[in-house]
């Protein structure tokens, strides 16, 4: 748990334990009659407004956690609340559970959420996402559209040869106009990315050479976050069954440090991303290539052809 999620996780405790307090405060009859009742209507509902929102801001420190469903998992939690007090109301002196405090309590906690959604949450927050192929990452370019605005970025200097570069830049192009999304083209010298791997051609996938290979392009888009001042940075990799998604998340948290822009940590091969993802190609007839995209992927792909073919 970082730092900002046990302090709203604590803030958000300690009001809960105000709102019991005052919801279970013995309440004497001092005569007020209709007076009293209304006002403890609007404090029902400004306590429990101020509690769901707390609850907010617990799930929103947890840097891209799904809006929609904050919000949905802030309603539950709302109601539970506002039910166990009522309930627990029956048992205190001079008070009762009331179906009208339920409602004030739970009218409270929407107008929390509507708040948050569209007092800090307009427009969508800008998101930069690096893509090296199109084709694991059709579905999930989908849904990030749906609650980011997104612009895709194209950078793959490891990509050998260079045809076969320009193939998987083609489809990327192809699916960026018919999704809507802006696309970014990074430059192109696989001598570069040669240069920078030296000594590192007979690594296994997913070791030295692959970290080199993520971090490269991690912290190229980081940078081009930064400079056009997009809120979130993010990378399609982790779609991937065959990519380190621990290694590629750790590379994210520490560029967010270096350039000051948030890293979308996500890995999108849970909850049957890569599936879906390779379903969404499927449907549009999509290109896809059958190694990561290296010479030396593309030599190791030979081998276990090879090797497959001699059993």
């Amino acid at each position: 748990m970082n730092y900002k999620i046990f302090r709203n996780f604590f803030i958000m405790i300690c009001w809960a334990a105000f709102t019991l307090t005052m919801v279970g405060y013995p309440m004497p009859d001092f005569g007020y009659g209709e007076k009293l009742t209304f006002y403890d209507k609007g404090v029902h509902l400004v306590l429990f407004g101020i509690l769901a929102y707390f609850v907010i801001l617990v799930f929103k420190a947890d840097k891209g956690y799904p809006l929609k469903k904050a919000y949905y998992y802030t309603f539950f939690i709302g109601f539970g609340a506002v039910a166990a007090s009522e309930i627990y109301q029956a048992f205190v002196p001079g008070r009762t559970t009331s179906e009208i405090d339920m409602l004030a309590g739970m009218a409270g906690v929407i107008i929390a959420i509507v708040y948050d959604f569209f007092m800090s949450h307009s427009p969508r927050p800008k998101l930069l996402v690096h893509i090296c192929c199109i084709s694991c990452s059709a579905y999930t370019a989908i849904s990030l559209k749906k609650e980011f605005k997104t612009t895709l970025f194209f950078y793959n200097q490891n990509i050998f040869p260079e045809d076969e570069y320009h193939k998987r830049l083609d489809e990327v192009r192809k699916v960026a106009k018919r999704l809507k999304l802006p696309l970014l083209v990074g430059s192109y010298d696989h001598s570069v990315w040669r240069k920078m791997t030296e000594g590192r051609e007979m690594d296994v996938e997913r070791g030295e050479r692959c970290y080199m290979c993520y971090e490269d392009r991690m912290d190229e888009t980081a940078k081009l976050a930064a400079k056009n001042k997009f809120n979130y940075f993010t990378t399609i990799l982790t779609v991937s069954p065959h990519k380190d998604a621990g290694a590629i998340l750790e590379i994210g948290k520490k560029l967010e440090d270096k350039y000051g822009v948030i890293f979308l940590d996500r890995d999108f091969k849970k909850r049957d991303g890569y599936k879906k993802s390779v379903n969404a190609s499927k449907e549009m007839g999509l290109y896809r290539q059958d190694y990561c995209g290296c010479e030396f992927s593309l030599r190791d792909k030979i081998n276990r052809v090879k090797n497959k073919n001699k059993i």
